[in-house]
């Protein structure tokens, strides 16, 4: 799955999940034994000594636990159509604790009792009034599923996952035919399972088949199988999909929903015959129902897969068609009125699945790969078998209207989720402790495959900037997790969607990778997916395999080396100083923001050293040496031995940032690093020029490098014309422009970037030419624009708010309803920096044709664009205003609603703006977001983390008293951690760095 920034929770009540049918003499007697106990409880409070009737207050159990793995929010609308309900379970709770669940209290894990080997499953989904000719099943779905399963320990309780579901009709059978009667049925909702209890015990080594006819709900949330929209012509457009991963397959059908139960699924779908019915495998037979008007689909079976990489779509949708190279049929479908945006998806797709099928040295193993937009999606995507699902921004381009970074975004999404197919599909994490081995090699080679694709974008220097460089910030916490935890309950298996599973994971492969030698580091991979293939694995099949295939080359001990990385939070700053002339002394130690914050001490402590591969170089007159390495073998430091020195020559470690740590040098080499990138910048790697920036200024704020030293390194800048080290500037400078932005010291520092993106800004010009510019020069062109704005250059201002104004004049004599690419003058790179410095720089009339575009436009890239834009308004109650349409999901689509209020957080105008509206809508947003895979996380860290005074810190601990933040927990935590650092920065800091920009700026300009 593709990791939004992101995410989303349901707004209902969920008591019902489970149940059993009741007869009517069941009902009545159980309503008359009801009345009889109330009857007796009344007369016992009359006649019994004064004291309360009221039951002591105690804990209180959730009825359910929801996972939502959505990397977008969700916005539960009210109910309008009668609930799904079950009968009241009478039957007592049963609790089931685990052999293999991990530690209490949540003791929620299936037991190895029963395997299953194979599901029958077969869906109708009931999406408009006239399906059944009533409406009171509207948006709801009829389920039949057999599971066949093998009888591994002697049982008398077929325990399954279940959430929101009512179960008509249940039989149990073995495997020569005879039933099993099932006595009756319960449900734990704290784990949300259903028990079939049965008459006689089930025998060892036994297969037994449980058939189950059950009513299920199409609900509007964004997980299991749920309901979305979007209008054609005026007429709304309903269909059904699904989001499964990680604990929602149980909204779909009665499971084992544990990616180690891995089974077969043979699956029909029952449609309305103008819809289309797609799922994991190739359509194998469409026949006529009995049910005029509607047809059901049958599609070939799977391999044997996880529960979470089920899917189903039901809806009205059109495709694009190619083959593969080796004969899979590739599709890409969309709403119809959007199957031309569908073509760049379908070229890139079927050229990376051939690309894939080489690196990994296995071809797919389907016949078929369907990738397929939907309207709501919760996030980027989802790797289904077979059956891709994606939100509509991550896989529909149009040129005419998209920007070279939406054309990146989805072909790098696409190319995770392809990667996925054999990385987490055919081979699949044993449990969610070990996620990361899906979404961090899948985020590692995302960019191997866009690479294949599109060779001109340097998406390998890129890899600095998108995955290892923002990581560390999350990972600098004394509150971060290690890449491989362990997680029990759905809320704990949430909170590891998060960087450190996908960014951090994808790193610290690449830098293995780097140690290993690709041939290695392939042949291993190869390996282990084939001895695991269709199977389950865990982090240390994966260094087996390694270090098997290294033997007799590199004879490196792979999970000696990785243990260190995946096992211990964090990562080292390696201290890399002259100890005499031929010597260099490599120390390491923990690298922590905030270190008088300490370290978070519920994953013990392992010593926080590292197996270190350090690579480096030196320059010696105008040569370079040979890069040279060794190991810091979990040691405080090592020697380094060293040719002769010559004068003024210099070092530089970590070669193109393949490891993942910071390196600190002695003063004197700071500064022959600074010297030598104002006298010819380009003699140090691309790569190596964003670590530099990067690491000084996060090395100057703990104190480890005087600041003077970082900010000498931004001298050179005016020469930068490559994008990777600007990106990296703008990422540490931004850090000192949010902490300024109520400091003295903001004038100057705006001066001085002003000055310094000049000679960008000059050099590339407004002049934006997508289809004959490089890739990395559009994105160097938006760069150059954005921060020319964004620091007050008033030519660029000027610009913006000119081509806005002709925006706003074509429109407005727009008599043939031309389509709004041709009236609209901004190129599609240039139009965020446009519409955001256009509403910043009007006033309440540019505001509102924002807002009416947003609403018009079909294109959700564009209408991405403009959510963002909107949040930039001057206006205190412009901003508040929009805060109110972002909780109405007739105006805000519920995937996206969550953004709003982050985004407003960001201007400083509505930053204060921003908190109190989480404040006072605290039961609001916890209601939409609180127990989603990621949103409710996004908005608490994302609000917060510019926080920088005694009082915004006094508000963020009174806010938390007495709250639950479920999934989030983790994210309040870091935000008082950041809140703290941020402060300690303000005192220590701030002054320093303002003087220094009081120096700089006049000295090269006003």
């Amino acid at each position: 799955m593709t990791k939004e920034e992101f995410n989303f929770e349901e707004g209902e009540d969920k008591e019902s999940g489970g149940g059993r049918f009741f007869t009517t003499f069941q009902i009545v007697f159980i309503c008359i034994a009801g009345a009889a106990v109330i009857i007796a409880v009344g007369c016992m409070c009359a006649f019994l000594p004064d004291r309360s009737c009221e039951q002591p207050i105690g804990p209180e159990l959730p009825t359910t636990v929801t996972a939502e793995p959505t990397e977008a929010p969700l916005t539960e609308p009210p109910v309008t159509e009668p609930p799904v309900t079950e009968p009241p379970v009478t039957e007592p709770r049963v609790t089931t604790l685990a052999p293999n669940a991990t530690t209490e209290p949540w003791s929620g894990r299936l037991t190895y009792d029963l395997i299953p080997e194979s599901y029958e499953l077969y869906l109708k989904p009931y999406l408009y009034d006239d399906d059944l000719g009533e409406g009171d099943r509207i948006f709801t779905f009829d389920g039949r599923v057999k599971i066949h399963f093998r009888c591994n320990t002697t049982t008398q309780m077929v325990t399954l996952h279940m959430l929101n579901i009512t179960i008509h009709d249940s039989t149990l059978t073995d495997s020569d035919g005879n039933e099993v009667g099932i006595e009756s049925n319960s449900f734990t909702p704290i784990y949300e399972f259903v028990h079939f209890h049965v008459a006689a015990e089930l025998e060892e080594g036994k297969d037994y088949i449980l058939e189950i006819e059950y009513l299920g709900e199409l609900w509007a949330g964004l997980s299991g199988f749920y309901r979305s929209s979007y209008e054609e012509d005026g007429e709304i457009k309903w269909l059904a999909t699904t989001q499964m991963q990680p604990t929602s397959a149980r909204r779909a059908l009665p499971c084992f929903d544990e990616p180690d139960f891995k089974a077969v699924f043979q699956t029909q779908i029952e449609h309305r015959d103008d819809m289309v019915a797609l799922s994991n495998g190739i359509e194998i037979s469409v026949n006529e129902s009995e049910t005029e008007g509607w047809l059901i689909t049958e599609y070939e079976a799977t391999p044997m897969m996880s529960t979470y990489l089920l899917a189903f779509v039901v809806g009205y949708f059109n495709y694009t068609e190619t083959y593969t190279d080796g004969g899979i049929r590739f599709r890409v479908w969309s709403r119809p009125e959007a199957v031309n945006t569908t073509v760049y998806a379908l070229d890139i797709g079927s050229n990376i699945t051939t690309y894939f099928e080489e690196y990994f040295n296995i071809s797919f193993p389907l016949e078929k790969q369907d990738m397929i937009a939907v309207p709501d999606f919760s996030a980027g995507a989802m790797e289904n078998w077979g059956l891709i699902i994606y939100r509509e921004t991550a896989l529909l381009y149009d040129s005419r209207v998209n920007s070279a970074s939406n054309k990146q975004r989805v072909a790098t999404v696409v190319s995770h989720e392809l990667a996925h197919m054999w990385f987490g599909n055919l081979v699949t994490c044993l449990w969610w402790d070990d996620l990361w081995l899906n979404e961090g090699f899948a985020s590692y080679v995302e960019g191997l495959g866009v690479e294949y694709a599109e060779p001109y974008w340097g998406m390998n220097e890129q890899f600095v900037d998108l995955h290892l460089q923002p990581v560390f910030d999350l990972d600098a916490l004394g509150t971060s997790h290690p890449v491989q935890v362990a997680v029990n309950s759905p809320d704990e298996i949430n909170e590891i969607f998060d960087s450190i599973s996908y960014s951090k994971g994808a790193s610290i492969l690449r830098m293995l990778n780097d140690i290993l030698g690709e041939d290695v580091f392939l042949s291993g991979l190869n390996a282990y997916l084939l001895r695991y293939r269709e199977d389950n694995a865990k982090t240390d099949d994966l260094w087996a395999a390694l270090t098997e295939a290294d033997e007799g080359i590199g004879n490196n001990d792979v999970k000696q080396i990785m243990d260190t990385w995946t096992l211990q939070m964090g990562f080292p700053v390696v201290d890399f100083r002259r100890f005499d002339d031929t010597h260099f002394n490599a120390s390491q130690e923990h690298f922590l923001i905030n270190p008088d914050a300490g370290v978070d001490d519920r994953y013990g402590d392992v010593g926080y050293l590292w197996y270190v591969y350090l690579t480096y170089t030196r320059m010696t007159g105008a040569d370079f040496e040979n890069p040279n390495a060794t190991w810091i073998e979990k040691e405080p430091w090592t020697l380094v031995h060293l040719s002769s020195p010559m004068e003024n020559d210099w070092f530089l470690a970590n070669i193109q940032q393949y490891g993942f740590y910071r390196v600190n040098y002695d003063d004197e080499n700071w500064a022959r690093l600074s010297q030598q990138l104002v006298d010819s910048h380009v003699v140090i790697p691309i790569e190596n020029r964003a670590q530099l920036i990067n690491d000084a200024f996060n090395l100057a704020r703990v104190g480890r490098v005087d600041y003077p030293i970082a900010l000498d390194l931004t001298l050179y800048m005016e020469n930068e014309d490559d994008y990777v080290p600007w990106e990296a500037l703008l990422g540490v400078i931004s850090y000192i422009t949010d902490m300024f932005s109520r400091h003295y010291g903001y004038g100057s520092l705006e001066r001085y970037m002003r000055e310094k993106i000049q000679p960008l800004y000059d050099d590339l010009t407004w002049d934006d030419d997508p289809d004959n510019d490089l890739h990395l020069v559009q994105y160097n062109r938006v760069n150059a624009i954005g921060t020319s704005c964004k620091y007050r250059n008033q030519d660029c201002l000027d610009q913006a708010s000119t081509l806005f104004q002709e925006y706003m004049e074509n429109d407005a004599n727009n008599t043939d309803n031309l389509p709004d690419y041709e009236i609209n003058p901004i190129s599609p790179n240039l139009k965020t920096t446009v519409y955001c410095y256009g509403i910043q720089e009007g006033g309440q009339e540019e505001w509102e044709f924002g807002w009416r575009k947003y609403i018009e436009t079909l294109d959700a890239n564009e209408k991405s664009t403009w959510l963002f834009a909107l949040s930039y308004s001057q206006a205190p109650w412009i901003l508040s205003r929009y805060l109110d349409y972002s909780l109405d999901e007739d105006l805000v689509r519920s995937q996206d609603s969550y953004y709003v209020i982050v985004y407003v957080s960001r201007n400083y105008i509505g930053r204060s703006i921003a908190w109190d509206y989480l404040r006072s809508n605290w039961e609001t947003y916890k209601q939409y977001y609180g127990e989603s895979l990621s949103a409710f996380s996004y908005i608490i860290s994302e609000i917060t983390e510019d926080f920088n005074t005694d009082l915004e810190l006094e508000e963020l601990m009174a806010f938390g008293e007495g709250k639950n933040f479920g999934s989030a927990t983790r994210a309040y935590e870091q935000s008082i951690e950041v809140a703290n650092t941020n402060i300690a920065w303000m005192s220590t800091s701030a002054d320093t760095v303002a003087d220094w920009f009081e120096d700089a700026a006049p000295a090269i300009g006003e």
